[in-house]
């Protein structure tokens, strides 16, 4: 009897340290819970916004919204890092009317936009002369790839939206109709116009002209602004300003001759382009 109760005392020893281990290793991983902090999660990074792309030739339009119409300007962005500015051939359009457009002027101080880009935000500020006075219009807005929009103020109380688009090259070939306005012709005279850009951007064609009085033909040269251009006959001394017409389709073109030109002296007038699709049969 005596080995039996002391095997069933040693057995009850080992049970109660058994016992006493369980608790201590769970207290202990109880405490180890209480203290453990799980790794910080760190959110994603965010990704930062590339600056607006704003160059190349651009058509801007902006539209009053105290009852002063629109305003074309037509102009070629240069763009260095997050700032851009245009070309000193800038056409600012009074309503959109060749023949008002300021900058076309060579002996007139250029108008030249300059901007920042910002993510997709953009600012274009841009100086020109009016009829009120010297005008500075600050439009404020976004990038949509190559689209831009927003509202604008300007110097003389005037507010509004504006919009800004990438412009085709105007080369190709022209036909339309023009008439004077300083000698108006019963019936208007016929223009066919092809013109050429190259590598630089620089423009020259030749117009054929019939039904005129006193021009049959120009050989010309020029630049693009935007989607405008402005062309110009050495010899005969006769320019010619053509804007996007708003329709988008057509040109409006106004012209002049010089006083002393050897052939329709002092003469002026308007006209529209209408462009030849080569691919429309």
């Amino acid at each position: 009897m005596q080995p039996i109760r002391q095997k069933t005392k040693l057995a009850a020893v080992l049970l109660t340290t058994l016992a006493m281990a369980s608790a201590m290793t769970l207290a202990g991983c109880g405490a180890g819970n209480a203290s453990y902090a799980p790794p910080a999660v760190m959110p994603p990074a965010t990704a930062v916004a590339p600056d607006a792309s704003v160059s190349g030739q651009y058509n801007l339009t902006l539209t009053s919204m105290t009852g002063r119409g629109t305003t074309g300007i037509f102009t070629n962005f240069t763009q260095t890092g997050k700032t851009f500015a245009g070309a000193g051939t800038t056409l600012v359009c009074p309503s959109n009317d060749p023949s008002q457009c300021q900058g076309s002027d060579p002996s007139a101080a250029p108008i030249i936009p300059t901007g920042t880009a910002s993510g997709q935000n953009v600012i274009i500020t841009i100086s020109f002369p009016t009829t009120a006075g010297a005008d500075t219009v600050t439009m404020t807005g976004a990038a949509k790839g190559t689209t831009l929009a927003g509202a604008y103020t300007d110097a003389l109380g005037d507010s509004g939206a504006w919009t800004a688009s990438s412009a085709f090259s105007p080369g190709g070939d022209y036909t339309g109709t023009f008439n004077s306005t300083a000698n108006p012709m019963m019936i208007p005279a016929n223009i066919s116009m092809s013109l050429t850009q190259d590598v630089t951007f620089k423009l020259t064609g030749t117009a054929t002209i019939t039904h005129s009085p006193c021009i049959s033909s120009l050989t010309l040269a020029g630049s693009p602004i935007g989607g405008a251009f402005t062309l110009k006959d050495t010899t005969n001394q006769a320019s010619i300003v053509a804007i996007p017409n708003s329709n988008g389709i057509n040109v409006d073109f106004s012209y002049k001759f010089d006083p002393a030109a050897p052939h329709c002296a002092g003469d002026l007038g308007r006209g529209t382009f209408a462009y030849i699709d080569p691919w429309a049969y």
